[in-house]
């Protein structure tokens, strides 16, 4: 029964089913693998660069000072939240109101170019360069070592916030991106370095230091976003 019903179906049917399947096969793949493979080499290159800015940050320290843990266990930590971080730019996570991937993809280039900023630094110990700096002295001598991280953190910081901002935020559905999330990731992946850079001072000095990059972080993700905005409506 069953081969007789087939011996009637017209071959153009049976032809034309078929060429319905290859074409919505071919059609899935053009509008999924495209995107796919695209957000596969950004994914890549922004792990490249974050990882290069992680190893430049850490090989370039002096760690005469440091226990022999400390370069393992920093190294560990900061290679942990960079796989997060990859893990959830290439794989778009996001809910209706967190847009995770793109934060994250901000907060991945901007230790890529804070790796870049560390190897500027004529001297690997942070503080001590800012320190040398006329206004990091300046700073230093009127304010206190404490005072003197926060300034610094919060100048570096809204730098590196300010052009990943420009370089990597978008709009959705026509509405800006809350700040928070962006520099709460920029913030997170930079925090291990801090930690590592603040062995040698007060808790104080450190303490500042993070307040600094922290609020230096959400004003660079403000800062950039306003000005990809005024961008974009000045070469519409």
């Amino acid at each position: 029964m069953m081969e007789s019903s087939k011996a009637q179906t017209p071959a153009h049917l049976h032809d034309g089913v078929k060429a319905g399947i290859l074409a919505s096969i071919k059609e899935d793949v053009e509008h999924r693998g495209g995107p796919t493979a695209r957000r596969l080499v950004a994914a890549g290159v922004l792990g490249v660069v974050g990882a290069l800015g992680v190893t430049r940050l850490v090989v370039s320290h002096p760690f005469g000072h440091h226990p022999p843990w400390h370069i393992a266990a920093f190294s560990t930590v900061w290679a942990g939240l960079l796989f997060v971080a990859i893990a959830i730019s290439i794989l778009r996570l996001r809910t209706p109101s967190l847009p995770l991937a793109e934060a994250a993809t901000v907060g991945i280039a901007g230790l890529g170019l804070a790796g870049i900023c560390g190897a500027a630094c004529s001297n690997q110990h942070f503080l001590h360069w800012w320190s040398d700096t006329p206004i990091g002295a300046s700073i230093l001598a009127t304010s206190g070592p404490a005072l003197s991280a926060m300034c610094f953190g919060l100048v570096i910081t809204l730098f590196i916030g300010t052009v990943s901002a420009v370089s990597l935020m978008s709009r959705r559905a026509g509405k800006p991106i809350r700040p928070i999330l962006p520099a709460a990731m920029l913030f997170l992946l930079l925090a291990p370095g801090i930690a590592l850079q603040s062995f040698d001072t007060s808790w104080w000095v450190f303490g500042a230091w993070m307040l600094g990059t922290g609020l230096g972080a959400y004003m660079g993700i403000v800062l950039g976003t306003h000005a990809r905005d005024l961008l974009r409506s000045g070469s519409a």
